[in-house]
């Protein structure tokens, strides 16, 4: 046979100074297993810090929903406060209570000029007799009172 022929059946050529092919058995697993090991410890290790920062995480969650209902039911106070604030600041609650505790509108007024201590204007005592103008409740005149009242309702009614 040429070397031709033996190229082409595939039967391996021998080169001249290489020694035989052989195969050779050593510590490849031993290798493998310890780097199989180290990976699986590398993910159990990023699965567990996953676990904790989503643990985390949820746990801030929670804490947010809770200030911000604490925040809501704060706000809503203050809004309730200020309401009622603004209510007893008004003229009609004052002139109310000035009325209770025996007050009466000044006739006059006069002014001290701090500059000199200068009194200007005459201050006139008040009398009981003037009330205040201010409006301290709602009152419906008494001819709309009684037409509203005795007017039928326009709302339609159902026939069922």
């Amino acid at each position: 046979m040429s070397s031709t022929a033996l190229k082409l059946s595939g039967a391996p050529a021998k080169a001249p100074g290489r020694p035989p092919l052989s195969v050779v058995r050593g510590g490849a697993g031993v290798r493998q297993a310890w780097f199989s090991l180290a990976m699986l410890a590398v993910l159990v290790l990023g699965l567990l810090a996953t676990l904790v920062i989503n643990t985390a995480l949820a746990e801030g969650s929670y804490e947010r929903g809770k200030l911000v209902t604490e925040s809501t039911v704060l706000a809503d106070r203050q809004e309730s406060l200020t309401t009622d604030l603004d209510n007893l600041r008004a003229p009609a609650a004052l002139a109310k209570e000035a009325m209770s505790m025996g007050m009466v509108p000044a006739q006059s007024a006069a002014f001290v000029r701090l500059a000199d201590g200068a009194i200007l204007g005459v201050a006139e005592a008040a009398t009981a007799d003037k009330r205040f103008t201010v409006i301290t409740s709602p009152t419906l005149p008494k001819s709309t009172a009684k037409s509203s009242a005795a007017a039928p309702s326009s709302a339609p009614t159902s026939k069922d």
